[in-house]
């Protein structure tokens, strides 16, 4: 059952309209926030502003540097006896550069069992195979987005050949021309300047009225240079911001403390989780659990999945009954901030939009398109989120047996588990 300071904390989450009104701003005027550039430096002042009327102790911007890039331009021309050009979007740090050649179809690393691509050009559905394309001997990947009706899709990709994408209308007529003429011979470049750049991340807390530890809440403001990048990731930043106004209204019935950090360079490697975790490194002892939301607060219920912890079921399924939400529950590897801390051994969950595990059912959302707009965002699913963290937090600082930290060895065997 819900004791009355949650019930107190959840009437606020589903009474407050600030989370969207906060995410409004933060994308009309900052844009997607690309890591390094001034509209992630604004961002993060603006964030920063909010955490200071909220009351947060401590609010400040700690800097790190990381291996950014600033994108060009890119085009796709194909050759014959018809010729055209086909428009393009340059992937984030691949190597400037031009290829030519035939543009060949790869679905999987496994096609390149039966399929030469040496001097090719490869056409894919996804970015993973690239790695293996490129050791396969291609000399440059266009990436078509799997689905309809999204745009051509952004996302970092490693420097190893010039790399570009379309959409998925211009990809299946790249495919009917292979098909058709046997044979598709396309020119290929790309821009993209790589260089080290500074981004920040945010950080407050909430100061408890215990000595049981803390807890994380934490995503990542920065986004791609398309779109507002309201579901990947505003929305978690003002979701576990909102937390923390709300937590600070009842820190003297917190039994630890509360940390709020908006990361920056997620989209790069989560640089900016990395960076916290060593600065921080003598005080991550301290951590009982990080929520690193990601691709929260759009059309779909809200689920809650923790890193293979399959000892916090109980919990989570008490939660959801005493909230009396259609939460779903789930173990699988977080988003890649929580990577930073679940490799420290420290217990890590996300709250984000409901999916079937996998990479697919993400690739259908509008993350990383030009659509990723904050009229897609759901008030009514950012409050659950709100009211998820806020009380599940709570309870994750009073609980007497939350688990503690894995050791190095656990991790390890861990991902080789993972990994198999």
């Amino acid at each position: 059952m819900l004791n009355e300071v949650e019930k107190r904390v959840i009437g606020e989450a589903y009474t407050s309209t600030r989370p969207l009104e906060n995410l409004t701003k933060l994308c009309d005027e900052y844009g997607g926030r690309f890591a390094g550039t001034e509209m992630n430096r604004g961002a993060a002042e603006y964030i920063l502003g909010v955490y200071e009327e909220y009351g947060l102790d401590d609010p400040h911007l700690e800097s790190f540097t990381f291996q950014g890039c600033e994108v060009g331009e890119s085009s796709l021309k194909i050759r014959g006896p018809t010729p055209k050009t086909v428009p393009t979007l340059t992937l984030p740090m691949t190597p400037s550069g031009s290829a030519e050649g035939e543009l060949v179809a790869v679905e999987t690393a496994s096609d390149l069992e039966h399929l030469d691509v040496e001097g090719k050009i490869v056409l894919g559905t996804n970015r993973p195979p690239l790695g293996a394309c490129a050791e396969a001997g291609a000399v440059g990947f266009v990436w078509m987005h799997p689905f309809p009706m999204m745009g051509p899709p952004t996302g970092v990709v490693p420097r190893l050949v010039p790399a570009i994408s379309v959409k998925h209308e211009e990809g299946l007529m790249l495919r009917r021309l292979i098909e058709r003429r046997g044979s598709l011979e396309v020119e290929l470049t790309a821009s993209c300047e790589v260089f080290e750049r500074d981004s920040w991340n945010v950080c407050g807390e909430v100061k408890g009225d215990g000595d049981g530890g803390y807890v994380l809440l934490g995503g990542h403001y920065d986004g791609h240079e398309i779109a507002q990048a309201a579901f990947d990731c505003g929305a978690a930043c003002m979701a576990v911001t909102e937390m923390g106004r709300i937590l600070g209204t009842v820190a003297d019935r917190l039994a630890g403390d509360v940390r709020v950090v908006c990361f920056s360079a997620e989209e790069f490697g989560y640089w900016g989780s990395r960076d916290y975790a060593r600065r921080h490194a003598d005080e991550m002892e301290g951590m009982r659990f990080t929520y690193q939301l990601d691709c929260n607060g759009g059309p779909q219920p809200q689920m809650v999945t923790v890193d293979h912890w399959p000892q916090l079921i109980p919990f989570y399924a008490r939660l959801r009954e005493d909230m009396g939400l259609p939460m779903s529950l789930d173990q699988r590897m977080g988003p890649g901030d929580s990577r930073a801390f679940h490799e420290l051994g420290i217990p890590t969950g996300s709250i984000l939009d409901h999916r079937e595990p996998g990479r697919l059912p993400l690739l259908k959302t509008v993350r990383h398109t030009v659509y990723d707009t904050v009229d897609k965002i759901s008030l009514r699913h950012l409050q659950d989120d709100v009211a998820i963290g806020a009380v599940s937090t709570m309870r994750i600082l009073a609980s007497e047996d939350w688990p503690g930290h894995r050791g190095g060895a656990e991790v390890a065997e861990l991902k080789k588990r993972l990994a198999a």
